[in-house]
């Protein structure tokens, strides 16, 4: 839960950032996501029926954070707010 421990270690020290509508839905979805996806290997639902839908999270998580690192994804949010 890497996007979820750096925004929230950002906005403890920095505060919220300011992000226009479309990105702070899509900062909520990778918390979310990834939330989901850490649930689910932590219970061990990782058997075969729900491999599947582990793998179709992780592809909505790399679709939104386009794999960036947390540093740069939050510096490109914040550009596409302005």
């Amino acid at each position: 839960m890497m996007y979820r421990a750096y925004f929230t270690m950002v906005i403890k020290t920095q505060g919220a950032p300011h992000l226009n509508g479309d990105q702070l839905r899509r900062l909520l979805n990778i918390g979310g996501i990834e939330y989901l996806i850490s649930g689910m290997r932590e219970f061990g639902f990782e058997e075969r029926v729900l491999y599947y839908k582990i793998e179709k999270e992780q592809s909505k998580l790399d679709k939104l954070t386009k794999k960036l690192p947390p540093k740069e994804l939050l510096k490109e949010m914040i550009e596409l707010s302005n």
